[in-house]
């Protein structure tokens, strides 16, 4: 069955929750859709065809074809990111968990293995597990889940086996994270993926929400059409939020305990989620030269902080700067307690800050810059898990199979529930929200700056946090910064080949 755009399926769910108020998705395959009984599935047998009458699984694998390996799949995973494969019968219950654990008997019994996920440590220890591993020349660990820092650092330093060198592995695949593969690559390799195969990572997304009631009672327009129409501008945004904020005790100045705000936004996260959803970029891959460039327009940059700088400081947004991390988590009990328009947020976070919250709140994608922009754009930050596999490993092909099999079975029968992950049924009066979530997760924005830590990727961030008109002459302060940096970088990786 071929897999459904994300439009149709979104359309879907929406007319499902409307008729019947459960949150029933439907779970898509990759093969021929059957246009008589859209629900309908087949089962795979066991030379990977279509077993008529047999179960209700849809087709798997487009790719690869199924192989009895009769060993273990061992995988080496960060420690807050671990429960991503390693789910047993005993902690069911969520829907995540549910889903996870379902692919996990498929695979294993598919492909004959047995899926065995070691705690790997915070990133810097799975940094040593790496390195240790390669130094003693060993594959004890077929897969590893790093960190951005996992991977810029052990790509730097040879550590990792190139995925575009196996042949089992298809970065092209619509499960893999294009915008990774295309803006984090080095040299034209690429030492690590992100996807499908990682739930974790389509939810550390960024996004906004909303507070319906509010928005009712302040006259302004639900942004859905706006979304859908492709109006859903910065422009439009600062129409939303123009003079909302408000000193509601009347002491003189805005407070996080009693006040209104239009926007409350985490300044570590909401900084880079407007910027680049507003189309910024600050170094890209040259597709000739196949080397990163400091390629960023000037005035596209400074027009985009002027508009941002309205939003956040003339309107006075609440930001909570990144100094403040023991107070993390102020600028989400704003919202929820129905004092903010708006909420900065990634995807991840709305089940666990938003669950308690009385007032309806609807999911939208961060605005775009302009009308001609042509997607919805989402900031992916640091903390994003990336699979990656050691360059000492003696069976690269066995490792790239298992790995395309959970990427590509999620792609199937995990991420069309999103919506539902998201939201854990809080939500599910809100339809409009589930096609939100699709333009969120499919257009995600990779920087390799930001990526590598470049200062002028911090530019925005420290800009707003210093309430700075314009950042015209900071840009200009970290520009031969960062070309230097990037001439370092790809030395090291030149000497890394030779």
């Amino acid at each position: 069955m071929k897999h459904d755009s994300a439009k149709l399926l979104s359309l879907a769910l929406a007319v499902v929750m409307l008729l019947s108020s459960l949150l029933t998705l439907v779970s898509c395959g990759v093969g021929d859709k059957d246009s008589e009984d859209p629900d309908s599935t087949l089962s795979t047998s066991a030379d990977g065809t279509a077993a008529e009458g047999e179960g209700t699984r849809p087709l798997q694998y487009p790719n690869i074809e199924k192989t009895n390996f009769d060993r273990e799949f061992v995988i080496c995973a960060r420690d807050d990111m671990k429960e991503e494969f390693d789910v047993t019968d005993l902690e069911r219950g969520e829907i995540l968990t549910d889903l996870l654990y379902e692919r996990n008997l498929v695979v294993t019994e598919d492909f004959g293995i047995e899926l065995k996920v070691i705690d790997g440590g915070d990133y810097n220890t799975v940094n040593a597990t790496i390195q240790n591993q390669v130094t003693a020349n060993d594959d004890e660990y077929d897969m590893f889940t790093g960190h951005k820092v996992s991977f810029m650092n052990c790509a730097q330093q040879g550590y990792l086996y190139d995925l575009n060198e196996i042949d089992t592995i298809h970065p092209d695949a619509p499960y893999w994270d294009q915008g990774c593969r295309e803006n984090l690559s080095l040299m034209g390799h690429n030492y690590m993926l992100t996807g499908d195969i990682d739930p974790a990572s389509m939810l550390i997304s960024s996004c906004f929400v909303f507070n319906k009631q509010l928005n009712t009672e302040l006259g302004k327009t639900e942004p859905y059409e706006l979304v859908d129409n492709g109006d859903w501008t910065l422009d439009a945004y600062l129409s939303q939020v123009k003079d909302v904020s408000q000193d509601l005790n009347s002491d003189g100045s805005m407070n996080y305990a009693d006040d209104r705000f239009s926007n409350t936004i985490w300044s570590l996260d909401g900084a880079f989620s407007m910027f680049y959803g507003a189309g910024g970029m600050f170094i890209t891959i040259n597709s000739e030269t196949l080397e990163p460039e400091l390629t960023y327009d000037s005035e596209r940059v400074i027009d985009i902080y002027s508009k941002l700088y309205s939003a956040v400081v003339t309107e006075n947004a609440f930001w909570l700067p990144r100094t403040e991390i023991a107070n993390y988590g102020i600028n989400y009990s704003i919202f929820t307690e129905g004092r903010a328009l708006y909420c900065d947020i990634t995807l991840s976070k709305i089940s666990s800050f938003l669950a308690d919250m009385e007032s309806d709140y609807g999911i939208v994608p961060v605005p775009k810059y302009d009308k001609a922009q042509p997607e919805y754009l989402s900031f992916v930050n640091g903390a994003s898990p990336f699979v990656m596999i050691s360059q000492t490993e003696k069976d690269p092909e066995f490792v790239g199979t298992i790995v395309e099999a959970m990427a590509a079975y999620n792609y199937d029968n995990v991420t069309p529930k999103m919506f539902e992950i998201v939201t854990k049924l809080q939500s599910a009066r809100d339809p409009d929200s589930s096609r939100m979530v699709d333009y969120i997760i499919r257009n995600r924005v990779y920087d390799f700056g930001y990526y590598l830590d470049m200062d002028i990727t911090n530019v925005v961030m420290e800009g707003l946090s210093n309430q700075k008109e314009t950042i015209a002459s900071d840009l200009k302060k970290n520009d031969s910064q960062a070309k230097g940096a990037i001439k370092r970088l790809i030395k090291k990786l030149e000497k890394n080949e030779g």
